[in-house]
């Protein structure tokens, strides 16, 4: 084998080396691409996920606040259900005194009427009064046994309010515990997905950088190969030339030969 051969075919090899290394970069770009696309659907997807978590996140800041409020007002209603319960017992007490002033009035008008039965004839218009005295008392006992009936109702119905309002208000603190535990739940997976969505953007800012240096690859590699099979022509060329002129070199060889024999 020739020089000349030798270096075709080389040139040759190179040539089928730089096309094979071509599909390669080709499939590999191939891949970028859309490892690319699926990187950019996930950055999409991230994005949607953060918007949610903040929409979520201000649904629970919403309801936290909210709660906050039905809490204030619930603390409110508790405060005034305890002063009407303490009203019910000043009123309790008076109603005590009451009865006791009737229980006096009433006895105060037994030893009256006692009095003027003795007193005869005399005494038969204090007796009177007294019966009147008597009955009013008895009135005013009847009374005070009602209203001490009524507000032993309102006192129960005070006290079941009480313990109804403190355990809603026990609720409404464990809701607002519960929101805001929720709430920070829902920031740090916003937060996580946030930065997942930042990683998938550096990713498809990474695939087209490596896109377009894969072109570039591409583009050098078709150029080596261009010029690797201009190399092969050209040394075919030659090497036609070169036969050519050892060809024509045997035959003035064999010319001279003849002309020296003549």
């Amino acid at each position: 084998m020739t020089l000349m051969t030798q270096i075709a075919t080389g040139a040759a090899e190179t040539a089928a080396a730089v096309s094979e290394t071509t599909t390669v970069v080709e499939e590999v770009k191939m891949t970028g691409q859309v490892s690319s696309q699926k990187a950019r659907k996930v950055s999409e997807v991230a994005q949607k996920a953060v918007a949610v978590a903040k929409t979520g996140r201000k649904a629970v800041d919403e309801s936290v606040t909210g709660m906050g409020h039905i809490q204030d007002q619930v603390s409110s209603i508790a405060d005034s259900i305890m002063r009407l319960s303490e009203q019910s017992q000043a009123i309790g007490e008076i109603i005590a005194t009451v009865k006791d002033l009737a229980e006096q009035s009433n006895l105060l008008a037994v030893n009256a009427a006692i009095e003027a039965a003795k007193a005869g004839e005399q005494g038969k218009g204090f007796a009177v009064v007294a019966q009147e005295v008597k009955s009013l008392a008895e009135q005013s006992r009847e009374a005070t046994a009602q209203v001490r009936s009524i507000l032993n109702d309102i006192q129960k119905a005070t006290n079941a309010a009480v313990l109804a309002t403190e355990q809603g208000n026990q609720a409404v603190g464990v809701g607002v515990r519960q929101s805001r535990e929720a709430g920070e739940a829902i920031r740090q997976m916003g937060e996580s997905i946030e930065e997942a969505a930042q990683a998938a953007v550096q990713i498809v800012a990474s695939s087209q950088e490596q896109t377009t240096g894969m072109d570039q690859v591409v583009m050098a590699m078709s150029n080596i190969k261009q010029a690797s099979e201009e190399n092969v022509s050209g040394m075919k060329q030659v090497e036609q030339t070169l036969q050519n002129l050892h060809d024509l070199g045997q035959k003035l060889k064999q010319l001279v030969e003849q002309y020296k024999t003549d």
